[in-house]
């Protein structure tokens, strides 16, 4: 389900001055973080029920019926299509695409609704600019493809000052690319402070969470801190399963298996055959090859 997070926003912003009520006062009043009211007036997260049901009495409306007037009915739509992007790109098919991109832009532009059109147009960016990075993942068009998409929503965006705004589930989807290019440019040390940023910006069952925990874990195999690989992998993998999301569920396995290879737990060769279990499953042929051959050929396993 989606809601037009924008005008939801607005109109609470609307309400709480009204009642002459800062956000900090709200906050205090309700133990509800100031970061978590600020996200909410400024439509980037879409707002728990339970945290609509505290803060009721203080803007004295039911905001649960009133965020329900600003959903819309044929998200469904767009949540399949990004799913099967998702699933896709989780299996290396980078180049399948072209149904998903013409349903996209079939979507784009039978909706009038601006705040859905800078959602489709976000994923739309974000796509294309993965499979460029798949390419050369050097291009810098890559990251400006990335700053342009994330530009529709924070205009004011700047990479220097990234941390200063408050971001959406997508932009922080786009902000973790552009980690991704900024590594390959050899920016390291930004990169984990990108990543670590978005990790601490998202809620645990936010379907990016997953995905962030994941990049953080193999950052941290890559500097040998295999402790901190195993906790995030490990982290991950619990998000999924509580949330019932299982993309890319087989590579949270798979890092799981090597961080625990590394620090001599017997365990991690049931982490490795997870992944190729859940490979199977979803039918990731390509991926589960080269999950093989990197065990094969980088650590010496043999699945």
């Amino acid at each position: 389900m989606i809601y037009n997070l924008d005008l939801f926003g607005k109109k609470i912003k609307e309400i709480r001055k009204s009642l002459n009520l800062t956000q900090k006062e709200i906050s205090e009043s309700t133990y509800i973080d100031v970061v978590t009211i600020r996200r909410i007036e400024k439509g980037k997260v879409i707002p728990k029920f339970d945290t609509l049901e505290i803060l009721s009495p203080i803007f004295k409306e039911d905001l649960i019926a009133l965020l329900l007037e600003y959903r819309f009915d044929d998200y469904s739509v767009f949540y399949e299509i990004k799913n099967r992007i998702e699933s896709k790109l989780d299996g290396g098919e980078f180049y399948t695409l072209h149904s998903e991109f013409k349903e996209l832009n079939n979507l784009l532009s039978s909706t009038k609704n601006m705040y859905y059109k800078n959602l489709i147009t976000q994923l739309i960016l974000l796509t294309e600019s993965i499979i460029l990075y798949n390419d050369n993942p050097k291009n810098n068009i890559v990251l400006n493809k990335l700053v342009e998409a994330i530009k529709i929503t924070t205009p004011t965006f700047n990479l220097d000052d990234y941390d200063s705004f408050v971001y959406s589930s997508m932009e922080i989807r786009i902000l973790m690319n552009m980690a991704f290019v900024l590594n390959k440019l050899n920016h390291k040390e930004k990169y984990i402070k990108i990543m670590e940023f978005c990790i601490n910006a998202v809620d645990t069952d936010d379907e990016i969470y997953p995905k962030l925990c994941y990049n953080l874990a193999g950052a941290y195999t890559r500097n040998k801190d295999f402790e901190k690989a195993l906790k995030f992998s490990i982290m991950a993998i619990k998000s999924c399963q509580e949330t019932r999301n299982l993309n890319g569920l087989s590579l949270l396995y798979y890092g799981k298996g090597i961080a625990e290879y590394k620090l001599n737990k017997e365990e991690y060769i049931e982490s490795l055959k997870t992944s190729i279990y859940l490979c199977k499953a979803f039918g990731q042929d390509k991926l589960k090859n080269t999950i093989i051959n990197n065990c094969k050929e980088v650590f010496g396993i043999y699945l």
